[in-house]
């Protein structure tokens, strides 16, 4: 078991490349499904309200992001503040379950590239929510679209929470958090993480995923996509009736 963990530790920055290789390869893979996935071949009029709906919600998308959200520590007191919980990805997966997943993509990109401008995190946040988006948007969609059934709709929901517990542990671990100990003082960064129990400067990456990443994240997720489940047939009734 010890030289299993001497050769994770002498290896890290390998393994580390090969889980971003990995992931970017997987995002590209599900891309390419998504535009098979996605019919192409329509209406002008049906265009035209297809693109209104979509602006409609990468609006709705950005307002959710910036205004309204709340610090997880409302919850969970031994979770860092920085932490919101806001609902901006519901938009996203309603977009992808009535279009099919490159439109949900579409408005993941615009929600990124509004809020960047105005990003208080030098765009890691901003750059970890697109990966997360991109990639839950991208899974649940093409599984919905393969077989619109409400069983199908539960399975995606279920895929949106797995999904994004992986992307979400996979960024942090390997960009967000290394890029705020480079970029800032790590004691500083340190001390914002004091309040997850038992934290010091050998444990910090996997208490900062087990604590904070994982539950935080899990109850977005979760949330986002139970909501998600509930309004996304009520709203694809409305659309279909509007002329």
């Amino acid at each position: 078991m010890d030289q299993i963990v001497q050769f994770l530790k002498s290896n890290m920055k390998v393994i580390e490349a090969s889980l971003m290789i990995t992931f970017i390869i997987a995002l590209v893979i599900l891309f390419i499904f998504a535009w098979r996935t996605e019919e192409n071949i329509e209406s002008k009029p049906k265009k035209i309200k297809k693109m209104v709906t979509i602006s409609l919600l990468s609006a709705l998308s950005v307002v959710l992001y910036y205004f309204i959200k709340f610090p997880i520590q409302l919850i969970l007191p031994f979770i860092p503040g920085f932490l919101d919980i806001h609902f901006s990805a519901v938009p996203i997966y309603i977009g992808g379950y009535l279009f099919g997943p490159i439109s949900g993509s579409i408005i993941a990109i615009i929600r990124f590239l509004v809020k960047l401008p105005g990003s208080t995190t030098l765009g890691t946040g901003e750059l970890s929510d697109l990966l997360i988006g991109l990639a839950t948007v991208l899974v649940s969609s093409i599984m919905y679209h393969r077989n619109k059934t409400k069983k199908t709709a539960l399975k995606s929901s279920i895929a949106i929470v797995v999904v994004w517990l992986i992307t979400s542990v996979l960024s942090n671990w390997l960009f967000i958090l290394p890029f705020y100990m480079n970029l800032y003082d790590f004691n500083s960064v340190l001390g914002m993480l004091k309040v997850i129990p038992g934290v010091n400067e050998n444990n910090y990456m996997l208490l900062y995923i087990l604590y904070a990443v994982i539950p935080f994240n899990l109850i977005l997720s979760s949330l986002v996509s139970g909501i998600t489940f509930v309004l996304y047939k009520r709203l694809s009734i409305t659309y279909k009736n509007i002329t």
